[in-house]
Order: C-alpha cells, then structure tokens, then sequence
C-alpha cells in the first residue's frame, strides 16, 4: 500500500487527533491546521492510526475510504473470558473438510494480528480440505520411515507407527485442515521473528473457536518440517521465510461439558 494521506478539508474539525497518535509521529498541521507529512515521512508504517481514530472520517490513508471501515466494537469481557476459559486442545477432529465459509473468515481475520513495527512480516499456508491433509500426510509420514536409530526424531518414528497401527494419525490428529505461519528472515528483526507468528497464532485459535472449530498447536509436525525439505516443500513457504509454528484446525468431534478449574499462582502483581 502507498503511503499517502489525504484530508477532507470540508469534514476535519482540526482537532490534532491524529497527529498525537501517530506511532512515527510523521505528521503536521498546515498553515491551515490541516494534517500533513512533516519531514518523517519516510518513517510512517502504515498503520492505519490515522484513519482509525479521526471523529469525523476526514483523513484518508493509502486511498481507503474511512466509510468503508468496520465500526469498532467491544464485546463482553465475560463471554470473552469463558471463551478462554473453555478452549481445550482438540485430538479428535470430524471426518469432514471445514466448510469453505470459516475458512474465508478465517482468511479474512489473518489480515488483522499485530506484527514488530506493522511490518508484512508472516505468511500463512492453509491446508483447506481433507484431500489436501492426506497428502501431507503421505509424504510426513513417508519421511518418518527413514529415520535413523540415532535421530532425535526415532522416538516420534516408533509412536508414529504405533499410532498408524492402531489407526491413529498422531502428527496431525486426522486433522481435515492446517495452518502454517511463517515469517520473513529478511524483514523481521530478530524478536519478531520468534513472537509475531506465535502472536498471530493465538488469534487463530481464539477466532477458530468463536467459528465452532478446534485448534491444537503441533509441535509434532514443526520438528519434522525442520528435519525432511519434503514436508517444508510441502508447506510452501516464500523464499527467506522461516517455520514459525503449524496448527491443526477441524470441527471437533468431541465436546466439553465445562471449563477445567485452574489457579493463577503464577502471577506477581507490583504496586
């Protein structure tokens, strides 16, 4: 997106507004208090606070139209908090594919996770059917059979082939559907790198459950796409992009009666 401003003069009340809240603080007023890019231009990061927060939808950033942005809402703190209270790891998954409706909203959310400096850092590869899973599934467990005695992955290759066995999927669950985060080497800084896909991640798995589907993070499937180029091959990452982590996603075909009963000892509170 061009970084570009433009002011409805007719609807900007001059209130500076916009100037206290930019992040790069790349704004002025004008002779005529109207908003402008002062000599940090080059510094602005294009994150939309500008238009976001102008009362009366006069400033326009990279050509969008303020009319056209979501209102913005709250939702209440105690359905969000039983949300989080009742989000349980899913293993057991629906015979299913995801119907192509969630997986667009969830397409649509992944425009939305915050990232270091609002930088496009991630890249994310949605496996969205269950044919497509199947063949990840080959070829991951494909290279699971070469692995050598002395690997650090032998133990994951004996419960594999238990698992497969006994008929059970233990890489991805039979899982009808994955998300892979990954994120660019090349303009992340190095906390970033690590944090935003994890970041990105958790918004994954708090929406999917809002959509009626279940996430489990699979640390499983990372190790193995970091030991085969098949199965990284096969998550079709950008040139300079780095795994940050794998989710499984699919409707749950097991359902929880109630939250656990957890404690936050954990916790030290400075006042």
């Amino acid at each position: 997106m061009k970084n570009c401003i433009t002011i409805d003069k007719e609807k900007c009340i001059h209130c500076g507004q916009c100037l206290r809240d930019c992040v790069a603080t790349c704004l002025e007023f004008d002779e005529d208090r109207v908003p402008r890019y002062n000599s940090r231009a080059d510094k602005c990061i294009a994150c939309q606070h500008c238009l976001a927060i102008c009362p009366t939808g006069a400033f326009s950033f990279g050509g969008l139209k303020p009319a056209d942005s979501a209102p913005v809402t709250t939702v209440d703190s105690d359905a969000l908090l039983g949300l989080i209270k009742s989000r349980r790891s899913i293993r057991q998954y629906k015979k299913e594919d995801v119907p192509a409706e969630k997986i667009e909203q969830l397409r649509e959310m992944l425009a939305y996770p915050p990232t270091g400096v609002n930088a496009p850092t991630l890249h994310f590869t949605i496996f969205a059917s269950r044919q497509k899973m199947d063949e990840l599934r080959r070829i991951t467990y494909e290279c699971l059979e070469k692995v050598p005695s002395t690997s650090p992955l032998a133990i994951l290759k004996v419960m594999a082939a238990k698992g497969r066995k006994a008929g059970k999927d233990i890489v991805y669950r039979d899982a009808p559907a994955l998300v892979v985060v990954s994120v660019d080497e090349k303009i992340a800084n190095a906390v970033c790198r690590t944090v935003d896909p994890i970041i990105a991640l958790s918004y994954v798995e708090l929406y999917a459950q809002s959509l009626g589907l279940g996430t489990l993070w699979d640390g499983y499937a990372v190790a193995i796409a970091k030991h085969f180029p098949e199965v990284w091959s096969a998550f079709q990452l950008p040139e300079h992009h780095k795994l940050g982590f794998v989710m499984t996603l699919g409707l749950p075909a097991v359902k929880y009666a109630r939250s656990p009963q957890l404690e936050a000892k954990n916790v030290t509170i400075l006042k």
